[in-house]
């Protein structure tokens, strides 16, 4: 009987420590979510705030990436 308990107490406590080390990680992963969301916000504002300050520039850019894209579609579907 000893040994039944015994075993049974080893489980539980295993099941306690992976229960511990997923919380864990879960937070670990939450905080690094929102980390990278704030980031991910922040630029995309300063970005927006670029293109605002330099209209000219973002419409160049855009030109140019989308003859970039035209040409190597263009080559793709030959």
């Amino acid at each position: 009987m000893a040994k039944k308990e015994e075993k049974e107490s080893k489980k539980e406590t295993a099941s306690k420590e992976k229960r511990k080390v997923y919380t864990n990680l879960i937070d670990k992963l939450q905080e690094e979510r929102e980390k990278l969301s704030d980031e991910i916000t922040r630029d995309y504002k300063e970005g927006r705030r670029y293109v605002r300050s330099h209209p000219e520039e973002g419409v160049l850019i855009g030109l140019i990436g989308g003859i970039a894209i035209g040409i190597l579609l263009g080559r793709l579907t030959k």
